[in-house]
Parts: structure tokens; C-alpha cells; sequence
């Protein structure tokens, strides 16, 4: 049956009823038919390659096809080949220990589908956050509804041929639409919603789904803040930032959001910037591989964020000195000087290229200034110092720590990926996804004598003895 579009709530509806019928007739999906299905998926997803590519340069405006690649095709078929290598561990029931008023018995945890998953996924990255949140949730044996944003309907096509070719409608239904659909669809009662977008968006979605009951996972963003450290290699660490800052154009939600460096270190951090920007983008802007904002809306936000700035009197600094400031959708990497906290760069997550950076004269204050704003979603830290690895382990709660490099963290099969607080509830990818949206159900077999059966009523003075002399043991 092939996949349609639902562009209404009576669709949606209709949709979610196919979805719930076949999850019922088939509450838990063999190893094999998973795996299938994982398989299917990928086969398509390299079938396709081009016309994502094409699509993806389409819904942009400009995208240069090696970073299409980088960032989007290589991570979901990297899960997809995990999940399908683990998938039969992470379907073993976990073995539990039985206490000794149980006993004779025996206990396990066994991982359920939940039964359709909700997942609504953003334009920044449509073909990984479409698609790659399907991996968990058909691994665990779920079937899924997908909105996908009404920002990329170039890509939204393809990914609809993907899924149609490679599941149908037994395991995936495809909706579009814009926010008054996504409304509606988050408030679908769903056994599972994920989630990716904005802080704000995402308590909407919270408020839906809480209408119903239904758990969540949301991905959100925030402020992702890169700390250099007094002992950190500038020169790395300038060309690993603007690699995360740059790549698609900063609308990342694990982007650095803004520098924390000492104040020593700024000025030839700062140079070390200019430079690697001159090697990697030598005509500015207008190289074929800077990546344009995804619409003018997008654009005029984050010069609105400028135009706010130098008011206040912040010095906004474009270090591409080659070609154009703004040119075809595309806006030069620009630094913001001691931003103070109450400008909206400051408020808001940026999703451009645009980075403010502060300074600090004590690694204590940059670490203090971290925690006393909202849980970001990463945290990079740059450092040739254990010590200062292990003050940000244990004191910063970010939804990842990524030392000395920025962004790859999304890009690991085999570790989670979430947020905590404003950034986010729960996680997905590697195990934690299958976890996320499996049930873990107890199961206990009880077997032989009923010990607890001594203790049953009427309690008789010698019960009262001997409870008195055994409880402490139990």
C-alpha cells in the first residue's frame, strides 16, 4: 500500500487508525522483519542518493552536495548499519534478580514495541532528522507517522519515495502540512512523540501531547557554549570551530552558539578564525561550498539580531573578508563583541552565522557564567588540560560534552543523543533510541512453595515473632 500524504486532520486520523490496526495484528515484530525493514530502508536511501542531493540544493537554494553527504547521508546510513549489527542483543530480555520472598521464581525485563510513534521532524536537516529517527523507532518494532517541515518540499518528495518504496503503508505514513497540521498531529494519541525543533515549539508540543498522556522525547536547542581553555591549541581550535559553526550555514542545534576564551587568547583566536575561513571558503561567501539560509524569513531574523547589536553599541565584526556581506540567501560569518545578556543574540538560539564571543580572566567565571544559564544541548571544550575535562564532566549538565572538536557528536551511532532541561527531554540514536521507544515490561514467573504465603492472615502472635525477627533481612 503506498504511502500518501495527509494534508488534514480526518486524513491524519484515518492514517493513525491504519497504523494502530496493523501495530495490533502484529504487537511484536520478529528480529528478521526488522532487520528487513532496516535493510529496505537503506537500500533506498542509497537508491535515491541524487535526487536527495538535487532536492536538498533545491529546498536551499544552495547546498553544495559534499556537505549534503557530510551531514546528512553519512550519519543515517551509519545508524542503520548499527542497529541492524545490534538489533537481536538489544531485543534480549534483561535478566533480573528476584528477592528472596519471591523465591522460587525467576525475572526479566522484555522490550515491547510501544506502538505508533509520533515524530515530527525539522528543516534544518530534513533528510537525518526525518529519517533517522525512523531507525529507533523500527527497530523497537513500532510503526510511525512522520510530519516533515513544509520548509523543504523539494526533499519531502524524495523522502516520501524512500518510504514508500522501502515500507508503505504498514510501517510509515507520511504527513505534510504547515503549523496548523502540525498542531493537530501533536495532538494525536500516539503511544510515543518525538519531537525536534525550538524551546518554544517544543513546550506547544509538550502541552498537546500532555492532553493525552502521551511520553515524549524533545529535541531542542538552546545556547551551545564553546569554552577555550588557557591551554587550548588555537589554530585547532579555530578551524574545528568554524567547521561546526559554518556547516550549513550555523543552522545546526548543536552549532557553538557563542565562545567563551580568555582574554588573553582573543585576539589571536580571532586571527586564527580569519584565516581558516580564507582556506576553507576562498571567494567569502560566494564559494561553492557556504551553504545559504533555508529562506529569506531566516535571513532577515538574524540581521534583525546585527541590526539590535550595533544599536546597543556591540561591535559586529565580518571576518570573511573576501566577496560579499549578503549575497543569494547566503550571510558572512560575523563575530558580536561582548554582546551584553539581554540582546536577543544572547536570548535566542542563533541557527546562523553569526558568533558572539565573551571574555573571561578566570576559568571559574567561564564556568559559573555556563551554569547559571538553561542546559544547552552540547558543550565544546577546547583544552590540553585534564583537569579542566573533568571540572566540565562533572560541574556543567549538557546534553553532550564534546572535547576538543565540535558537532561530530550526532554523527556517533553508538552514542545518544539528547538534551537536558530547556534542551530537551529524553534521547534517541544507538541503544537509548531502541530503549526510548520500546516498553520495558516486567515480567515475573513465579514457580514452586508461595514463601510470602507464611505471612498471610490472620496474623497470630507467632506471626508477629517471627515478622519481628526476619523483616530486617528482606
Amino acid at each position: 500500500m503506498p504511502v500518501t500524504p495527509s494534508h488534514t486532520p480526518e486524513a491524519m486520523q484515518a492514517a493513525f487508525a491504519r497504523l494502530k490496526a496493523h501495530a495490533q495484528q502484529d504487537a511484536f515484530p520478529s528480529v528478521q522483519v526488522r532487520r528487513q525493514n532496516l535493510a529496505r530502508l537503506q537500500a533506498a536511501i542509497l537508491q535515491y542518493e541524487i535526487p536527495l542531493l538535487e532536492a536538498l540544493q533545491q529546498d536551499y537554494g544552495h547546498r553544495s552536495h559534499e556537505e549534503s553527504r557530510l551531514i546528512e547521508l553519512f550519519p543515517t546510513v551509519s545508524e542503520l548499519k548499527h542497529a541492524k549489527c545490534h538489533l537481536a542483543r538489544w531485543m534480549q530480555p534483561s535478566k533480573r534478580s528476584v528477592h528472596i520472598s519471591a523465591l522460587p521464581a525467576s525475572a526479566k525485563v522484555h522490550y515491547q514495541p510501544k506502538g505508533v510513534i509520533g515524530v515530527v521532524s525539522p528543516w534544518n536537516y530534513p533528510v537525518l532528522l526525518s529519517l533517522g529517527p525512523l531507525i529507533g523507532a523500527l527497530a523497537a518494532g513500532n510503526r510511525v507517522m512522520l510530519k516533515v517541515s513544509e520548509f523543504c518540499p523539494a526533499t519531502n518528495k524524495v523522502v516520501r519515495d524512500i518510504v514508500d518504496q522501502s515500507l508503505g503503508g504498514e510501517w510509515v505514513e507520511l504527513v505534510e502540512g504547515e503549523a496548523n497540521i502540525a498542531n493537530e498531529f501533536t495532538q494525536l494519541t500516539f503511544d510515543h512523540l518525538l519531537f525536534t525543533g525550538s524551546t518554544q515549539v517544543g513546550r506547544m508540543v509538550m502541552q498537546n501531547a500532555a492532553k493525552n498522556l502521551v511520553p515524549v522525547t524533545l529535541e531542542l536547542g538552546g545556547k551551545s557554549p564553546l569554552l577555550v581553555a588557557p591551554s587550548a591549541d588555537l589554530k585547532m581550535t579555530a578551524k574545528r570551530l568554524v567547521f561546526g559553526k559554518v556547516t550549513n550555514a550555523g543552522q545546526t542545534c548543536v552549532a557553538p552558539d557563542y565562545i567563551l576564551c580568555h582574554q588573553d587568547q582573543k585576539k589571536a583566536l580571532l586571527e586564527h578564525i580569519k584565516q581558516t575561513l580564507k582556506e576553507y571558503y576562498p571567494q567569502g561567501i560566494s564559494s561553492p561550498d557556504y551553504t545559504s539560509l533555508i529562506n529569506e524569513r531566516q535571513l532577515e531574523r538574524l540581521k534583525g539580531y546585527l541590526a539590535e547589536a550595533r544599536s546597543a553599541g556591540v561591535v559586529c565584526e565580518n571576518l570573511m573578508l573576501e566577496g560579499p556581506v549578503e549575497e543569494g540567501g547566503k550571510l558572512a560569518l560575523h563575530i558580536l563583541h561582548q554582546p551584553g545578556d539581554d540582546l536577543r543574540v544572547m536570548q535566542d538560539e542563533i541557527f546562523g552565522p553569526l558568533l558572539p564571543i565573551l571574555t573571561y580572566s578566570d576559568m571559574a567565571d567561564a564556568l559559573s557564567y555556563i551554569q547559571q544559564r538553561p542546559r544547552p544541548l552540547a558543550m565544546y571544550l577546547f583544552t590540553n588540560q585534564a583537569e579542566d575535562r573533568k571540572r566540565c564532566e562533572n560541574q556543567i549538565a549538557s546534553g553532550s560534552l564534546v572535547i576538543n572538536h565540535t558537532i561530530i557528536q550526532v554523527a556517533q551511532p553508538d552514542l545518544p543523543f539528547g538534551g537536558v532541561g530547556a534542551s530537551g527531554i529524553g534521547a534517541y540514536h544507538a541503544e537509548e533510541g531502541f530503549l526510548t521507544f520500546s516498553h520495558g515490561k516486567s515480567v515475573l514467573h513465579k514457580r514452586g512453595p508461595n514463601l510470602a504465603g507464611l505471612f498471610s492472615p490472620p496474623y497470630k502472635s507467632q506471626i508477629h515473632r517471627l515478622m519481628a525477627k526476619v523483616w530486617p533481612y528482606f
